[in-house]
């Protein structure tokens, strides 16, 4: 189970009906992650992830109200770097199918072992691995996508998930001004985002980054500098 620490700066999402499988999911999961979300059914797991943006969903598929599946449609796809695990029982072959061939990135047959689970978060760590990189910064100061954090001589600054998701999307096209609804669908998903919470994510990265990196472009939205 190599390079498991770099779970310690990321989030996950357990959406879960049966109580004593999240539970104990949760507890254990709590020892990899920096936190543990949790949910009892697809319509929960969506109000847990607009709220808390995690890096990756570990669903069940057939639950009360709203199966996994349906909520992983609604969430939609606006995310790339969202990592999703179906767990699902050998009878549910059909659904089984279907989330695979739309998209999901693993998935995991009840009763779960810790092989299947550790092994989903190897692949995980693998993508993180292939497709992202430390960004400088300056001469002391980088951005590592990877852990979540900005990087500065032997300091490790955590971001939180808003601040990393923003970060992330102005490094993919940094001579690039990304437009308030660029930012509102990447950032905040189908929550709305009102002028001061952008005000506030930005001056907080500011003050992480150790300078005015990160550039205003009145009545557009924001750019690197």
């Amino acid at each position: 189970m190599q390079h498991l620490e770099l779970l310690k700066s990321k989030t996950i999402l357990i959406v879960e009906d049966e109580r004593i499988i999240r539970e104990n999911l949760a507890s254990m999961l709590g020892h990899f992650f920096k936190k543990v979300y949790t949910a009892m059914n697809g319509l929960d797991g969506l109000e847990e992830y607009e709220e808390h943006l995690p890096d990756i969903i570990m669903t069940d598929l057939k639950m009360p109200h709203m199966g996994g599946y349906e909520m992983l449609e609604r969430i939609g796809r606006e995310r790339a770097e969202l990592f999703t695990i179906i767990v699902s029982a050998h009878t549910d072959t059909d659904l089984l199918l279907h989330a695979i061939h739309s998209g999901v990135d693993r998935y995991i047959t009840k009763p779960i072992t810790e092989e299947q689970l550790f092994g989903a978060f190897e692949v995980y760590i693998q993508k993180l691995g292939s497709s992202e990189e430390i960004f400088p910064i300056d001469e002391v100061t980088a951005f590592d996508p990877n852990r979540s954090a900005i990087l500065r001589d032997s300091e490790e600054i955590p971001l939180n998930n808003k601040e990393m998701l923003l970060l992330k999307l102005l490094y993919k096209e940094p001579q690039s001004v990304h437009t308030y609804e660029s930012i509102e669908s990447s950032v905040w998903g189908s929550k709305p985002m009102t002028p001061s919470a952008i005000r506030s994510v930005i001056r907080d990265l500011r003050k992480k980054l150790g300078g005015d990196y990160i550039r205003n472009v009145s009545g557009m939205g924001y750019r690197l500098r």
